[in-house]
């Protein structure tokens, strides 16, 4: 009867042992999954990521404002999980085996150790990293905030390594992905065009569009439609730079003037028609312009020179254009 006590307990045990093994497979397993999967997230993934508005976005910003800590945390936790409870699975196989079977269990541990709980969850998380991230970003908070006072103590030695700085991407950087995801099919070739030209922005500037263009012709804004009459049959065109004080403030079209004369309106002073403008120097960037336009809600530049005549215009959709070709 006794006999079969034991025999029993040591069934029992070994059970014990392997559910013990099992799990502690599981847990360095899944810390693996999530520590791969945040280390695969980089800037533009993240970027993808939060744009679809995922159900957990406030955690994932959390996660990657403190990309470092929360990483961290789960590599501690990770560590801690898996060296404690070989240690443990050690101490209970030493119990029973003698130093063959103790060798046999040991190699087979660090096997499935090795395999199951840091190899394939490595490669699975390249192909699931963002519905993981999406998916245990609440947990990651939560590893990181029951680990947070043993992780400063962690950390501490990090201060004498060199601190890293963050590099901005540069130009070459980001067309370098664009012709990637081109490559890949990811964006068509018309879409890499377009943002190579918005790349560009930066580089071109506002003299570059009016090389060829003729002289303004320039009214002065107190004067009245009537009176300008006779310069409009001379020098008919689009748009005239209207001057005040011998300055450009602005244009007017050519059609409002016509409209003013058909109506019997020539009385209007051209400074009443003027259309609203925003005045910039030949050395501003395509990039600067479009940004100018936008803040102030115009679709009209003036390019002011050294002189008055040679004042250029240049509109919202010829600075379109140039950005596009």
């Amino acid at each position: 009867m006794t006999l079969l006590l034991i025999a029993v307990f040591l069934e029992v045990w070994m059970l014990l042992v392997v559910f013990f093994a099992c799990f502690i497979v599981a847990i360095t397993a899944f810390l693996s999954l999530l520590e791969s999967s945040v280390v695969s997230i980089d800037e533009l993934k993240l970027v993808t990521i939060l744009y679809r508005k995922p159900r957990n976005q406030d955690s994932i910003q959390m996660v990657f404002k403190k990309k470092r800590e929360h990483l961290s945390a789960i590599v501690l936790l990770s560590t801690l999980v898996s060296i404690s409870g070989s240690t443990l699975l050690g101490a209970m196989a030493a119990k029973e085996f003698n130093d063959l079977w103790m060798a046999v269990f040991t190699a087979l541990l660090a096997y499935f150790m090795l395999v199951f709980a840091k190899v394939l969850p490595k490669l699975l998380a390249v192909q699931i990293a963002e519905k993981v991230v999406v998916q245990w970003s609440p947990l990651i908070r939560v590893i990181y905030r029951l680990t947070k006072y043993v992780l400063l103590l962690a950390l501490f030695w990090t201060r004498i390594l060199p601190r890293h700085t963050e590099e901005t991407r540069s130009s070459d950087d980001l067309r370098s992905i664009i012709k990637h995801y081109n490559k890949r099919g990811v964006i068509g070739k018309p879409q890499r065009k377009l943002a190579e030209a918005a790349l560009n922005s930066h580089e071109k500037v506002l003299s570059e569009l009016v090389e060829n263009s003729m002289p303004a012709v320039c009214l002065a804004s107190e004067a009245t439609v009537a009176s300008v009459e006779d310069t409009m049959r001379l020098y008919p065109s689009k748009r005239y730079v209207v001057l005040k004080d011998s300055q450009p403030v602005g244009i007017v079209l050519y059609r409002h003037l016509a409209r003013c004369l058909v109506n019997s309106e020539a009385g209007m002073t051209v400074g009443e028609l003027m259309r609203k403008t925003i005045r910039l120097t030949p050395e501003t960037s395509l990039h600067e312009a479009m940004t100018e336009l936008h803040e102030t809600r115009a679709s009209i530049i003036l390019l002011l020179g050294d002189t008055v005549e040679q004042t250029r215009v240049i509109t919202a959709k010829k600075l379109y254009r140039a950005l596009l070709r």
